[in-house]
């Protein structure tokens, strides 16, 4: 730094805030709080307050020349950057918290439970409404912009990660895999070989559900089962449940299954398994997702459209809460507007428009069976005008109101 000032930090903290709108704050050399850009930002319930759980992070930061960035137990991530001048270190400017995805009551309660942790859970979401959200990537860059008003240099993104990563001395230490080879070897147990495993997902891709458990059952008695727990055989048999139905959703997904679908329907498996008690509950969870996912895509093989039409359905699908159009639709897939719209009616039998609308109705007998959203929630998320025409649509292509769905279900 070419000439320290307080000010000067108090101006840079007070700029970076106002702008970000994230709390920063200026320890000195005595790691005494100097100056706070916060306004009224509440700590977290948890600690005693924010300055006691920064210096807990930094305590061992040293006078490194790069930002440090750590992460607390509760998603909060926080940078740090040492102030030098003169090759003395006169202070420390902390950026923080933040975290990188809103924080649902869903999350705390789980967070809460993982850590066994106690406190007003009400409390706890009023603090985390109030944390800024954003992305790494972008919390990052900050640390490089403060760092070039401090010291006119420039970091690259890759180096801070580096250099974080050389400060992390609780590095894992694996066994080595030759000890648990031999023993395979002379059992008779090895790993399922990669081309059988291919070809199960191979079925999945093609939708054959006719084969699917077939080979499912073969590799299961064939194959050596991974031990990815030390301390429950149910919690192994959960582990590699887990990996099956990840590799499953993706052959799906490359298959044909909208990816929106896949993905959700493979968060739900995965919150199913853990609920299970039993290993046999585990075995049998993992047939219906085998054959789940195998029918989805033979599902979705029926229809068998051009990569343009394909495009245009994903992109419809995935966009239901936004107002498509045939142009947006055009440019998307590099063909003429008319032209899309001819090739869509001869290959789908509708028209773009009304296939949106017709997803859409499908989309809201979904949220209408599965969720407690009111109609006049429902026809605002789908983009519909008004509930009235809401209404006229979805009884167009149901033959009842939605009322009259919702009393039939």
């Amino acid at each position: 730094m070419h000439n320290f000032q307080q000010e000067n930090i108090e101006f840079i903290c007070n700029l970076a805030h106002n702008i970000y709108k994230i709390p920063i704050y200026y320890f000195d050399s005595e790691n005494t709080l100097t100056y706070e850009a916060a306004l009224d930002f509440r700590h977290n319930p948890l600690y005693t307050s924010n300055p006691a759980i920064i210096t807990e992070l930094f305590t061992e930061m040293g006078s490194q020349h790069f930002p440090v960035i750590r992460e607390t137990l509760y998603h909060e991530k926080f940078f740090a950057i040492n102030v030098h001048f003169n090759q003395e270190c006169k202070g420390r400017i902390v950026v923080g918290p933040v975290i990188n995805f809103r924080m649902t009551e869903e999350t705390i309660k789980i967070t809460l439970r993982d850590l066994v942790t106690r406190g007003n859970k009400e409390e706890i979401k009023h603090y985390y409404d109030q944390v800024p959200v954003i992305s790494n990537f972008n919390f990052i860059n900050l640390s490089m912009i403060i760092y070039f008003m401090l010291y006119q240099q420039k970091l690259e993104l890759a180096d801070i990660l580096l250099n974080n990563e050389g400060l992390d001395q609780n590095m894992l230490e694996i066994e080595q895999p030759y000890s648990q080879i031999i023993d395979g070897r002379q059992n008779n147990l090895v790993h399922t070989e990669i081309d059988k495993e291919k070809k199960l997902l191979d079925f999945i891709r093609l939708g054959r559900t006719d084969k699917v458990l077939e080979n499912f059952h073969a590799i299961h008695k064939q194959g050596k089962k991974g031990v990815l727990s030390k301390t429950s055989f149910l919690r192994s048999q959960k582990n590699i449940a887990i990996s099956l139905i990840t590799l499953t959703t993706r052959a799906a997904v490359e298959g044909g299954l909208y990816q929106e679908i896949a993905y959700n329907l493979s968060d739900l498996y995965i919150l199913k398994l853990e609920e299970l008690t039993e290993s046999r509950a585990v075995d049998e969870l993992i047939e219906d997702v085998l054959i789940d996912f195998a029918e989805r895509v033979a599902n979705s093989k029926k229809h068998k459209y051009s990569r343009p039409i394909n495009i245009c359905q994903n992109f419809i699908f995935n966009h239901l809460n936004k107002n498509i159009t045939v142009s947006q639709l055009a440019e998307l897939t590099s063909l003429n507007p008319n032209y899309l719209s001819n090739l869509f009616k001869k290959e789908v039998g509708i028209s773009i428009p009304q296939f949106i609308q017709k997803t859409k109705i499908e989309e809201a007998k979904n949220l209408l069976s599965y969720s407690s959203y009111s109609l006049a929630e429902i026809s605002t998320m789908l983009n519909f005008y008004d509930q009235s025409y809401f209404a006229k649509v979805f009884k167009k292509f149901t033959g009842c109101t939605p009322k009259q769905f919702i009393n039939q279900n």
